[in-house]
């Protein structure tokens, strides 16, 4: 039957790889010293990671940088410690270099309904300005 989609064609149109289209979620944000900012996924069913892009511009005498820290929720309220995140190497850090910019993909599998990003600048003196994004891949 001319029009007609195979219970094959129907599958593999269904499992095959696709991604959103990359969201801005800070825009030359500012994050103080030794703080951090964070934002939640829970728009992630039918994907399965997360991608986050983060733009760095470290302060000129800054002498740390920042790190990326997922936690995972079932429910969207009781999300993992960060120091189990950390135990579990559920982190990225971005390299890091006084008074210039860096940029890092990261790649967090989405094992539960809900993600915490949390960006942290582990610089305790200076102030670090970021741009992130995020994107979903199935």
């Amino acid at each position: 039957m001319p029009g007609k989609q195979t219970i094959k064609q129907a599958v593999e149109e269904a499992v095959a790889p696709s991604r959103t289209t990359p969201t801005q979620v800070y825009n030359a944000q500012t994050i103080s010293p030794s703080s951090s900012v964070e934002f939640t996924v829970n728009d992630g069913e039918g994907y399965s990671a997360l991608i986050v892009t983060v733009k760095a511009t470290y302060n000129a005498s800054a002498t740390s940088g920042l790190r990326v820290r997922w936690l995972y929720s079932p429910d969207g309220t009781t999300y993992d410690s960060e120091e189990d995140a950390e135990n579990q190497g559920n982190y990225e850090d971005l390299t890091f270099s006084a008074g210039n910019s860096r940029v890092r993909t990261i790649t967090v599998p989405l094992f539960q309904p809900y993600v915490k990003v949390q960006i942290v600048n582990q610089d305790a003196t200076y102030s670090t300005t970021v741009d992130a994004w995020k994107t979903l891949i199935r």
